[in-house]
């Protein structure tokens, strides 16, 4: 029997929160390899709750929380922005003692996310590389699907696969020396010993081409999933005592069966705990989907309010109106939805933005009683916004970190004021 290792890496970054966040991709390809009788383990450098943890961070009540951080030296490129940057995840002592304890493995397989989290990448590719001298290492994943050559030129990894899992699948066929099904299935979620949630995509892709988003680099296509195989997924999680889960689709709402899955989870009695931390299209919210959402167990909205400029609305993508949020926030709250269970991300730092834009928009969110955060805007590349911030394709991605962004000296007088202001409703 075959066997591999599959790691999600350290970030390295100025800031890094485990807002519900789990490797959704790779814990499929985990599930693919399973289906293949391949034996499957999992070194997740960012589980919180990791056996190999003496102190775990605390835990919130809706399962998030502070990752364990380590202050390292500042990348050159980026050391001119004040703040300490860090290493979050399983501290590197730790990984080192318990690196002999790692199985033997035929592969190592590694996903990647933020562009400008490669230094994480590279790290833990390192570490590995001391353990498996002679394994072939797999990176996959947003950064090197977005990066491909910067990856291949960086990371240390012996092969880079971009793209999904059927983009990639007859390639990790030859590497491993196995077949594969021709889709995955379920995540591995059983690979972990303890859970404070699960991660749910009931579709891939988006319908939009919002000038700042990669979504469709990385999903070229809308395809929503079947409703009986998401409910069967949910199903499946439920049985290993978890019942808090968190949407990451680009565009939940927009699923054509969404309000059919409310009503099977209200009918199924499934007494679950759901939350969005990507923000949700305010213009699919009416008063009898506020209603469903509410009786199906979501306890957190996340709202995209984004900015209430209609010159930047039109030339970003519009797929909202500062109309559309003021219904959808009237129609959650008729539903039953506390104020403190509403939130809304507003843009800051994109090309174009004025500071008195950005105030605007947290004003729209505050005399409707949503809590306002500032999303500081990251220049992805491959996007329009990246070429309107008048960035070049060899821009190292570490300049492209939302906290670097935002720091330029042209924009951290603006967010320093608007963070001022929002401390006066707080």
């Amino acid at each position: 029997m075959r066997r591999f290792l599959l790691v999600n890496p350290w970030i390295e970054d100025f800031a890094a929160f485990d807002f519900w966040g789990k490797p959704v991709g790779l814990l499929r390809i985990a599930g693919a390899l399973m289906d293949a009788d391949a034996e499957v383990h999992l070194l997740d450098l960012l589980d919180r709750n990791h056996p190999w943890l003496e102190h775990r961070t605390q835990t919130d009540e809706w399962g998030r929380g502070k990752y364990s951080a380590e202050e390292i030296e500042k990348p050159r490129v980026i050391d001119w922005v004040p703040r300490r940057f860090r290493r979050y995840g399983l501290p590197r002592e730790i990984l080192h003692e318990k690196l002999p304890e790692l199985p033997d493995v035929d592969a190592v397989l590694v996903t990647s996310a933020m562009t400008y989290w490669y230094t994480g990448v590279t790290e833990t590719i390192k570490v590995l590389r001391a353990r498996y001298p002679d394994v072939p290492i797999i990176l996959g994943g947003i950064y090197a699907t977005l990066l491909s050559e910067h990856s291949r030129l960086t990371s240390g990894a012996d092969h880079v696969l971009p793209g999904s899992y059927t983009s990639i699948r007859l390639a990790l066929e030859s590497i491993l020396g196995l077949k594969l099904p021709d889709e995955t299935g379920p995540p591995a979620w059983n690979l972990y010993p303890h859970l404070d949630y699960a991660v749910l995509n009931i579709s891939t892709g988006c319908p939009f081409s919002c000038t700042y988003c990669a979504s469709n680099r990385l999903e070229p296509c809308f395809s929503p999933r079947d409703i009986p195989e998401i409910l069967a997924e949910i199903s499946s999680i439920c049985a290993l005592g978890l019942n808090r889960f968190a949407f990451y689709d680009d565009a939940l709402l927009f699923h054509p069966g969404f309000t059919n899955l409310l009503k099977e989870i209200i009918d199924k009695e499934l007494k679950l705990e759901l939350h969005t931390p990507n923000g949700l299209h305010v213009s699919r919210i009416d008063r009898d989907r506020a209603l469903l959402m509410r009786r199906a167990g979501f306890g957190s909205l996340y709202l995209s309010l984004e900015t209430a400029d209609q010159s930047l609305l039109t030339s970003t993508g519009a797929k909202l109106s500062v109309t559309d949020f003021t219904k959808a926030v009237s129609a959650l709250k008729d539903a039953g939805f506390p104020s403190d269970s509403l939130h809304a991300y507003v843009l800051f730092g994109l090309p174009g933005q004025s500071e008195d834009s950005v105030r605007r928009t947290l004003d729209n969110a505050l005399s409707n009683g949503v809590k306002p955060h500032l999303a500081e805007f990251s220049p992805v590349h491959g996007t329009i916004e990246f070429e309107r911030a008048g960035l070049s394709p060899d821009t190292d991605p570490l300049l492209c970190n939302n906290i670097a962004w935002s720091h330029r000296p042209e924009l951290k007088p603006s967010l320093e004021r608007l963070r001022e202001y929002l401390k006066e409703y707080h």
